[in-house]
């Protein structure tokens, strides 16, 4: 389950595909592989499904979208509020916006108020934009975060960079305590020197 949180989103205009964007960390095979296990997962699939939508089991109103995304997590509105920047804000969830946006300021896992959610969900997925709009989101709030963490630890492995994007989606990329971040620094407070180790294991997922 993941932490809540508010963050804007990260640029506009023409947004590329999960798979060319350049960034830090996995290379494209690898992230593609990476994807795929946090995809098996989440979904079930390997695939992305970005029609994907039902009520979250952990009581964050509706999960929907390539990584379930909640709307009582506010990362379903972020999704959302990209889509709006497409569309100019006239588009399928144009009724829902005062809903959405005080569940994911307030963290409320109520569906009340989101009557056809899924339904506009599923038709708005459709388009390519909004499957641009969940690429972005996506990329801006979980894998981009993930892999700098792996950066700033100094964590090369790609089994490990991929160990840190799962673990962003499932609670969150934030610095929060029961985040990403929160948890690298609680571990990284628990070691004081550097222990000498004899394994010379250079092993990579894929490449």
């Amino acid at each position: 389950m993941r932490a809540h949180f508010i963050n804007p989103i990260l640029g506009t205009g023409v947004f590329l595909s999960l798979f060319t964007l350049g960034s830090a960390g996995l290379s494209d095979c690898s992230k593609n592989l990476a994807f795929q296990l946090t995809n098996l997962f989440q979904l079930d699939s390997i695939q992305f499904d970005y029609a994907n939508c039902g009520a979250d089991d952990t009581g964050n109103g509706y999960a929907a979208g390539i990584i379930n995304f909640c709307t009582g997590t506010g990362d379903a509105w972020q999704v959302i509020e990209a889509y709006h920047k497409i569309t100019g804000g006239n588009d399928e969830f144009t009724s829902l916006d005062k809903t959405l946006a005080a569940y994911a300021a307030d963290g409320n896992g109520s569906t009340s108020g989101l009557e056809g959610f899924c339904n506009l969900w599923a038709k708005a997925s459709k388009k390519q934009e909004f499957m641009d709009a969940q690429n972005q989101v996506l990329e801006a709030l979980y894998f981009n975060p993930s892999q700098e963490y792996a950066d700033s630890n100094n964590l090369k492995l790609s089994v490990t960079q991929a160990q840190l994007y799962d673990t962003a989606i499932s609670h969150g990329a934030s610095n929060s305590s029961n985040s990403l971040g929160g948890m690298i620094s609680l571990t990284n407070s628990r070691f004081s020197r550097d222990i000498p180790g004899n394994s010379t294991s250079t092993l990579q997922i894929g490449g």
